[in-house]
Parts: C-alpha cells; sequence; structure tokens
C-alpha cells in the first residue's frame, strides 16, 4: 500500500508564492493532500487561495509562529487525519512532478529513512545547486553541499547527510512520534537541522534524493528580509549549539567571528551599508546571552 503523504505549505502575506507553490504541487505524479497553513496573515492571502484552489484546505493559525509553529500546527493536522508522511514545503519553491515520487521510492529503498530531502536548485539560476544536502562544520554551521555547481543529471543514488534543507522535507510519522516536533524557539532559520539531528538521534537516517528536484528562490541582500534573516541564523546558531552541547571553546571561536563582523561593519566605511545586519547581529547576540528565543518583534517591523 502506498504511503499517504500529506504536502504541508506555510504561507504568510504571500498568496502569489503559495498560488504557484500549489500549482506546481498539482502537476506531482503521486497521489497527496494539501494542506495551506496561513500564519496570521493580514492582507488577502486566504480568500485568493480558496478562491483559486477551492480543493485545497487550509489551516488558520491567527497569529504569526514562525517556520516552526506553523508548520508544526500543520504537521500536527496531518498526523490527526492518517498521514503517514508529512511534505513540508516554502512557499517559494517550485517542484519537478516527478518530485514527491523519487522522494516516496527512496524511503521505500531506505526504511530507516525519518527525514528526506530532494536536491535544491537556484531558482535565478535554474541549473546551479543551492543545497544537496548539509553537513556540520567543527564550527557547528551547516554547510551546504554542492553549492553553486552545476546540477548534474547523471546522480542517481541517494546520499546520507547531517541534515536538508527546510524549504522541502519529507517527514515519517514515526520520526515525529519518536523525535518530536519542530523546536519553536527556534521560530524561523535553524530549526531543519536541529530536527534532522535529533531524528538522526533516535536511530533513523537523514536523505537527499539527486532525482527528486525543486528550485528555490534565495533570500536576496538588503532589505528587511535579509536583516530578519541574519538576526535569526546567528541567534538561533546558538540555540543550536546549546542543544548540541558545543565545547565552549568552539562557542568562542563562533562568538569571535561575529564580534569580528560586527566591528567591520562598525569601523570600516566600504560596509557602511551593512550596519542594519550590523545591529541585527548585535540584537542577536544579546538575546543570545539572555536566552531570549521565539519570535522577536522589533525585526519584524
Amino acid at each position: 500500500m502506498s504511503p499517504a503523504v500529506t504536502a504541508i505549505v506555510l504561507n504568510w502575506n504571500n498568496a502569489p508564492d503559495t498560488l504557484a507553490c500549489l500549482a506546481s504541487l498539482a502537476q506531482q505524479d503521486y497521489p497527496h493532500r494539501v494542506l495551506v497553513v496561513d500564519n496570521g496573515s493580514s492582507d488577502d492571502s486566504v480568500a485568493r487561495i480558496r478562491a483559486e484552489r477551492p480543493e485545497v484546505a487550509i489551516l488558520e493559525t491567527g497569529e504569526n509562529l514562525g517556520y516552526a509553529g506553523g508548520n508544526n500546527a500543520g504537521i500536527r493536522h496531518a498526523l490527526a487525519q492518517g498521514a503517514d508522511w508529512v511534505f513540508i514545503l516554502n512557499n517559494d519553491v517550485t517542484l519537478d512532478p516527478a518530485c514527491l515520487g523519487e522522494l516516496v521510492r527512496a524511503t521505500v529503498a531506505e526504511p530507516g529513512a525519518g527525514i528526506v530531502g530532494p536536491l535544491v536548485l537556484d531558482a535565478e539560476t535554474p541549473d546551479r545547486v543551492q543545497s544537496a544536502g548539509m553537513l556540520l562544520s567543527a564550527l557547528g554551521d551547516s554547510v551546504r553541499l554542492g553549492a553553486g555547481e552545476l546540477a548534474l543529471p547523471s546522480a542517481s543514488r541517494h546520499a546520507y547527510v547531517d541534515a536538508v534543507a527546510g524549504c522541502a522535507m519529507l517527514v515519517s510519522a514515526g520520526a515525529v512520534e519518536r523525535a518530536g516536533l519542530l523546536d519553536e524557539r527556534f521560530f524561523m532559520y535553524r530549526e531543519e537541522v536541529d530536527w534532522c539531528l535529533r531524528v538522526r538521534q533516535e536511530g533513523m537516517c537523514v536523505l537527499v534524493v539527486p532525482t527528486a528536484r525543486i528550485w528555490h528562490r534565495e533570500t536576496s541582500e538588503g532589505g528587511p528580509r535579509y536583516v530578519r534573516a541574519t538576526y535569526y541564523m546567528t541567534r538561533n546558531a546558538y540555540l543550536l549549539m546549546t542543544k548540541r552541547a558545543v565545547p565552549w571553546a568552539v562557542r568562542g571561536r563562533v562568538l569571535a567571528r561575529d564580534l569580528l563582523w560586527v566591528t567591520n561593519w562598525t569601523l570600516n566605511p566600504k560596509w557602511r551599508h551593512k550596519r542594519p545586519e550590523r545591529d541585527a547581529i548585535v540584537a542577536a547576540l544579546r538575546d543570545a546571552v539572555r536566552g531570549r528565543w521565539g519570535m522577536r518583534e522589533a525585526v519584524h517591523g
């Protein structure tokens, strides 16, 4: 019997991207349910999605719960409806029609898999890799494998990795039962790395399947989205290191690196345009020291 899959697409004030993602999902060659989780949108997103995709179920959270909280709401709903696997997707991705089917076939070939991800390609340069999975560096950073490389059509066998990109993850009900849901303290960014590591600690493996492909838009430098990402990526690195009991010497090296960025972006006139990102790093370090996690209102405007 084929595993039951529910695709979960998180929306926050961005119906155009969500509708494009849903159109891509509709072309998949593997049967699945679709659930849109609206994460407290203040625009007309829900009305637009209902009008253009009336067949799609929508779960409204009523507030912005972040990537972790919004997806957790969707996961709980999907599992309660009998899903064997949940397919978590950012709304700014499009999928090859064979993507979901390839991922499911990989789980059949590898019964011990808890999380499976596709090869992530860059939407702006569609033949270039954004991520072929991630490995953790000595400093605890998640290093994206294959980033910037040409995607090779010959790559076929799945690979074992430390983590997969959070923009597209197929996660088993068993993995959720054993490792738990996403840690909502992260709010957004790095929570998928933490989740993958917890799943692996429970004896399941994390795979990347190069024959399953998606295209994802990278957050461009500058502007509120990039500043927001800088804050959460910086702060949450310390939460991840704390959870993993990373040695203090390593944490000190990460802190020294972050302080070097702050100093350079403060003193060097060449980097005057980086002041918003500098301020985001300073706020992130302050909050990490104080143990303030979750959503930070100030970086959301």
